[in-house]
């Protein structure tokens, strides 16, 4: 029987599986297995095999494994010693090259190049444009599949793109081309790898540089493809758009004319039109010396428009174009046909066909380029679906509809217009962040891909910004509605990157849903009916983030007494078994879907940090009585979670509620985000919450009993229906949920399918741990910075797209818990309002150099140490940074002589100097730095 082919059109006709809001989304489907699994699309099986990548997946060796360990048998232990490549650690520390790819490493790859909350396009590792998730069909997964996996029937949600990564296809044809003319000869190929065997990609979100070389053409093609991406700037960075800028150079010795031409399909309609009665139309547009091929498909000339059908209302109506920049005399176009006209010629400048004709509109220019010269052509390529509607649930009609860039225009050329108007800025503020973040600092270039990768999950189907303004966001692409609080706190990157999204669902959606009574906040924006204890929390700490990342006490001032409510809410569960003291016992729901019972170190912790976020907004309020509420209950808690600490064990386990002895919970376990809380202050700049020693012994315990080199034999040691969905393979390595080393486990547990959690390998848990270790510095930094590579390598791209960290579904947001991971390596803390700034580097502290963001702008922090002395720098490249205390950390056990602080060489004024420990506290005279503004301390001890 021959098997059937399915391709993305196909796909996109496909039903979406639901899920139960209310319980946490990722409750298995009834264990039935009845399903067949549906065909994975192989609609460019050629790249795969061109590339020489194995159907199903490539395998490679995973180098943090010595070369003489041998598979592991179950039962399985996890194991003291790591047996870990000693040249692989060192590889850590290295700043190394920016990672180049190529040959099979290019197969997987799919880099998110659209604007941020504007639809999903990957780039693919041979420059091609895919996926094209910009129709508003809902997923679960880029690609919604099933495939299996040791037994096991595995959805889009539970990871069947980790264990089978998709390949590249596209529902439209779309791509660029070059002809080159030397004398009488002419050579044509196309800008993928059906032209060019020799392709590079190097990718720095959110650029994306591909290189074409061929020994028989007289040319090197570079590709920069990019959509506009301004860090604290969600407008200029959410257009509905990709630009790709070619750059060819001659490499010959003689003349030589080269034609680049770019083509786009008019997929307008592309699901719900009819073959014959949708008619699509291409307009060409010239203005301000660009041409625009306005593809769309009016409902005026349609001719199946009826009482059930009507096509401007389908999610698919809207419009596309292709730009080409800077046209000439040597510009051409065609609307469909296969011949092209010169801009200026009589042709029509107008074609309508029927859908089922797939009108492909062409732009081509030529340049001519002596020996060594290089020149750039430029296109864009932008889109207009505005009809966003749900798939599930019928209470989210009014929540979930309509995209807000129809608010800005009425059709994609206007997109590609107004994009053009403001590219070359655009275009440099980009290039700005890219050198700022990657080619200016002195971090590795592999921690600087992996911590700042996930922030491209903003760009892809997870992340909206709906007609009405609000963000909106699923857990990961199609799964679990409602931008869910117990997932996205642990997102670092945006309230650092755009803090105007975090500030966004604060006041739209948080504070919006939160009951005005209680402060009871509906963790999935007002479809879960209910909270979640460590959501809950998380918001205290995010509002305490949203004011550090502002300019001033407006944010805060507007929005305290729903903070308050919030927080008092916390409160009142501490006080359900009696006085507050700090630790919260009863019914607390949490991001592992379920309900836990008694006192649990995680949301302790979480509850603690919340507390003495609400001190620091108290006092910033003058709000003397809450913050003294706060104050006591935490010093309570302070003492009271040191109870939990067990000392034989090492770690924090949970008192459990005798009367819920059917509840879920970790009880004595070693638990991967038991001292979040802690993590989470080092954050936001509140220090040291509770008990130095418990932490730091937490998280070497996390290291010994969950941190497995191998998860192959782990998880061959179990039942497949408690082994956990699929994110780390054999020969790959990761931080496991929860252990129990010593005993404690209940087997009445495995009957809870939230059971399977325990053990999963988890990035976005991964990497707030391994922050927090980076935090407590010493030891601990290489093991964070081994947890850290270990999800990098997972996602290497011989392996799978490094841009498509994967949990319950793709692009999760919780991965974007990376960015943790990068600013406790810089000791990073800021607060906006105070003009307050620090900095001390857990690494490299003779010569470190990164980039930061701030409320108005952004820029290096700089330090060098050389004999008794140290200079810091704070370099602004973007906006305004005004501040007024500058933190700094000197070698241990030295104590300062003399300080020099200067602003563009000029002495600062009102100098006053605190030591507390090795912790400098510089305060002066307010200044405002602007772009090149450069300040700088200079210490000798």
């Amino acid at each position: 029987m021959k098997k059937q082919k399915i391709s993305l059109r196909d796909l996109q006709k496909q039903p979406t599986e639901q899920c139960d809001p209310g319980t946490g989304c990722c409750l298995p489907e009834n264990n039935t297995f009845t399903k067949e699994p549906q065909p994975v699309p192989f609609m460019r099986r050629d790249f795969m095999k061109a590339m020489g990548v194995m159907m199903g997946g490539a395998a490679v060796g995973f180098p943090a494994i010595g070369k003489d360990k041998e598979k592991q048998l179950v039962p399985y232990t996890v194991p003291e010693n790591k047996n870990l490549d000693p040249k692989w650690i060192e590889s850590l520390y290295e700043r190394g090259e920016p990672e180049i790819y190529k040959g099979k490493e290019l197969v997987y790859v799919g880099m998110p190049i659209g604007g941020i909350t504007a639809g999903q396009v990957y780039l693919g590792g041979d420059g091609k444009l895919w996926l094209w998730r910009i129709f508003n069909k809902q997923h679960n997964g880029v690609i919604e599949k099933i495939t299996r996996y040791n037994g096991r029937r595995i959805r889009s949600r539970d990871g069947s793109n980790y264990v089978v990564p998709i390949e590249p296809d596209s529902p439209l044809e779309q791509g660029f081309k070059i002809a080159v003319k030397q004398g009488n000869k002419v050579l044509e190929r196309r800008l993928d790898y059906r032209g060019f065997k020799d392709i590079t990609f190097k990718g720095q979100y959110p650029i994306g540089k591909v290189g074409y070389r061929d020994d028989t053409l007289p040319v090197d093609v570079d590709l920069l493809a990019y959509s506009p991406f301004v860090p604290l700037d969600w407008e200029s960075s959410s257009y509905p758009a990709t630009v790709m800028r070619f750059t060819v150079r001659n490499t010959g010795s003689e003349v030589v004319s080269c034609a680049l031409k770019g083509w786009l399909e008019n997929a307008t309609h592309i699901s719900t039109g009819d073959a014959v009665k949708t008619k699509i139309r291409n307009r060409l547009i010239q203005k301000d010396g660009n041409a625009i091929l306005a593809l769309d498909a009016p409902a005026s000339l349609a001719s199946n428009k009826n009482a059930a059908h009507d096509p401007e209302q389908q999610r698919d109506h809207g419009s596309m174009s292709l730009m080409l920049r800077n046209t000439d005399d040597n510009s051409r176009f065609s609307l469909g046909k296969k011949e092209m006209s010169e801009l200026g010629s009589g042709e029509p400048k107008e074609l309508t066909t029927q859908l089922k004709d797939r009108s492909i509109g062409k732009l081509e220019k030529t340049i001519e380029l002596s020996p060594g010269e290089e020149k750039t052509v430029e296109f864009v390529i932008s889109w207009y679906f505005p009809n966003l509607y749900p798939s599930e649930w019928s209470d989210l009609s009014n929540r979930f509809k309509g995209r807000f860039y129809k608010n800005k225009y009425n059709d994609a050329a206007e997109a590609a217009i107004d994009l053009a108007s403001r590219l070359d800025s655009l275009y440099e503020s980009t290039l700005s962040w890219v050198k700022t973040f990657y080619e200016d600092a002195t971090l590795p270039h592999w921690f600087l891909n992996r911590t700042f990768v996930n922030i491209s999950t903003l760009a892809t189907e997870t992340c909206y910004r709906l007609e009405d303004g609000r963000f909106w966001a699923w857990e990961g692409v199609g799964c679990c509605p409602g931008t869910c609080t117990h997932v996205w706190h642990y997102a670092q990157a945006m309230g650092r990157i755009f803090p105007e999204i975090e500030r966004n669902l604060r006041e739209k959606t948080d504070f919006e849903v939160m009951d005005k009574k209680s402060g009871k906040i509906d963790f999935r924006a007002g479809i879960a009916n209910r909270d979640a204890a460590d959501g809950q929390a998380g918001i205290i700490m995010r509002a305490y983030r949203d004011h550090q990342m502002s300019g001033d006490n407006t944010y805060l001032e507007r929005n305290w007494n729903n903070i308050k409510l919030a927080l008092n809410y916390l409160i009142d569960m501490d006080k359900e078994d009696g006085e507050a003291n700090g630790m919260i016992f009863g019914e607390q729901h949490n991001t592992l879907d379920a309900e836990w019972y008694g006192n649990i170190p995680v949301i302790t912790s979480l509850y603690l940090c919340a507390l003495a976020s609400g001190h620091e907004m108290a006092k910033d309020m003058k709000d003397e009585a809450f913050a003294e509420t706060c104050k006591s209950i935490l010093e309570k808690g302070r003492k009271n979670i040191e109870t939990l600490f067990n000392d034989d064990y090492g770690y924090f386990v949970q008192r459990e509620d005798p009367n819920h002895g059917n509840a879920i919970g970790i009880g004595t376990g070693c638990y991967i985000d038991q001292v979040f809380g802690q993590g989470w202050a080092f954050q936001i700049g509140l220090g040291r919450l509770f008990n130095t020693d418990m932490n730091k012994k937490s998280l070497e315990a996390l290291w010994k009993h969950n941190y497995v080199p191998d998860m192959g034999p782990y998880r061959a040691a179990l039942p497949v229906n408690l082994a956990g969905r699929p994110y780390a393979l054999d020969g790959e390595a990761g931080l496991v949920m929860c252990t129990w080393p010593n005993g404690g486990r209940k087997k009445d547990w495995e009957k809870h399918w939230q059971y399977g959690y325990f053990n999963e390998c988890m990035s976005g848990f991964e990497y707030q741990a391994a922050s927090h270790m980076m935090w407590e510095g010493e030891d601990l930094v290489e093991k964070s910075l081994i947890l850290t590579r270990s999800i990098h390598d997972r996602y290497h791209p011989s392996r799978r797209n490094p841009y498509n960290e994967i949990e319950c579904s793709d692009h999760y947001s919780r991965a974007m818990a990376s960015y943790g991971v990068y600013l406790a390596a810089c000791g990073f803390e800021y607060h906006g309002p105070k003009g307050h700034l620090a900095f001390a580097p857990k690494w490299q502290q003779e010569n470190f150099k990164a980039a930061f963001t701030a409320a108005k702008g952004w820029g290096s922090l700089v330090q060098q140490r050389e004999g008794k002395s140290q200079t810091n720098e704070v370099v602004v490249n973007y906006g305004q940074l005004s501040l007024q205390q500058l933190t700094l950390e000197i070698p241990k056990g030295k104590r300062y002589k003399s300080i020099n602080l200067k602003l563009n060489g000029k002495r600062v004024p009102g100098l006053k100097v605190n030591q507390s420990g090795e912790r400098l506290i510089i305060g002066f005279d307010p200044v405002k730095m602007n772009v090149k503004d450069k300040l700088i301390s200079s210490v000798k001890y």
